[in-house]
């Protein structure tokens, strides 16, 4: 029970940290563009072209809704969590990214008896990013994916495996220099496990009556574009 009630103290103060952190970047934002406005109006910062895409992030994630029969629920078997992301991509233009990501995050338990000490995950897949408004002073983004799916449980080592068949995040892109931003952002993947091991099997054996289920997350990624150019000849030229 102190374990528990541990790790979810651990997991508010994250959560707290990460909105804290969100709206001090917002406030910080739109501060910069007041004395911008006061100041002649500097240039403005503008998006890259052909340019490689570092992206590094933190945040909350949260799992909610049925896994299929004789399954335990997503609150059942984990509770609120902290993840982690890596992503690479290549900026097309100033709108346009294609690339990779992962991610791993660890979960608090569940409301089940008889849950595991923690619970872990981590994901892969590709996706793509439409930035609305490159160069302003607040961009928003949106991004969708695939990506596959795992959650594994040391304590008992019931392992899952599955498919998040839409990905999406919505951010906003807050610029600190020429490649450069800080994007809060939250975002949703809807996931459908497909099979299982569970600590007494030897093997993975189907999920049966599969359900959808949905993966909520929120947190602030660094981006960094590396490589390229704030003009599309010249970036042809590279």
């Amino acid at each position: 029970m102190k374990t528990k009630t541990s790790s979810r103290l651990l997991t508010k103060r994250v959560a707290y940290a990460v909105a804290g952190l969100a709206l001090s970047i917002g406030s910080a934002a739109l501060a910069e563009e007041t004395v911008a406005v006061s100041s002649s109006a500097p240039e403005k910062t503008r998006g890259l072209y052909n340019a490689f895409e570092l992206g590094i992030g933190a945040g909350y994630s949260q799992g909610v809704g049925d896994v299929g029969r004789g399954v335990p629920s997503l609150t059942d078997s984990g509770g609120p969590g902290t993840s982690v992301e890596v992503d690479l991509g290549w900026r097309i233009d100033p709108n346009f990214l294609v690339g990779v990501y992962g991610t791993g995050a660890w979960f608090s338990t569940g409301d089940a008896p008889g849950n595991a000490f923690n619970n872990w995950s981590a994901t892969a897949g590709v996706q793509g990013n439409y930035h609305f408004l490159p160069g302003e002073s607040l961009d928003p983004w949106i991004g969708a994916g695939w990506r596959g799916y795992w959650v594994n449980r040391p304590e008992g080592r019931d392992s899952r495996h599955g498919l998040d068949v839409a990905r999406l995040q919505i951010g906003l892109d807050v610029p600190v220099a020429q490649g450069v931003t800080i994007s809060p952002f939250v975002g949703a993947a809807a996931t459908v496990f497909l099979t299982q091991q569970l600590a007494q099997e030897s093997s993975f054996s189907d999920i049966q009556e599969r359900k959808v289920n949905v993966f909520l997350n929120a947190g602030v990624l660094g981006r960094f574009d590396l490589l390229g150019s704030p003009s599309a000849r010249k970036a042809a030229d590279l």
